[in-house]
């Protein structure tokens, strides 16, 4: 359980960081622990993309296994090399544009 800071908790700490750091540091010390938390947050953030940059190799190689099960069953078998080369690029496009909109999240988060 996450302990929620309401007003008058915020209002204590602010007191005790005046009294403790002094007014002359207490600028100081909350542009440090504004970057500390920036920091924490950045690191979050990668942590998070990290795990869903492996969920979506694994689900890319969960689909590759599946065509290459199909293909060695023969159900592909039907159809021809091209309408499948046309329907392999398009699922190449679309995962490489998810994969742009993904570094371009990334990038403007990072601004």
């Amino acid at each position: 359980m996450i302990p929620q800071l309401g007003f008058a908790e915020m209002l204590i700490i602010a007191v005790l960081a005046l009294i403790v750091v002094g007014p002359k540091d207490l600028p100081k010390m909350m542009r440090t622990a504004g970057r500390f938390m920036a920091k924490i947050k950045m690191m979050g953030q990668e942590f998070k993309d990290a795990f869903t940059q492996i969920g979506e190799d694994e689900e890319l190689a969960n689909l590759r296994k599946e065509i290459d099960e199909l293909k060695a069953m023969g159900q592909m078998s039907n159809l021809s090399d091209e309408a499948f080369a046309e329907d392999m690029r398009a699922l190449d496009d679309d995962l490489r544009g998810m994969s742009k909109e993904n570094d371009e999240n990334k990038a403007s988060e990072n601004d």
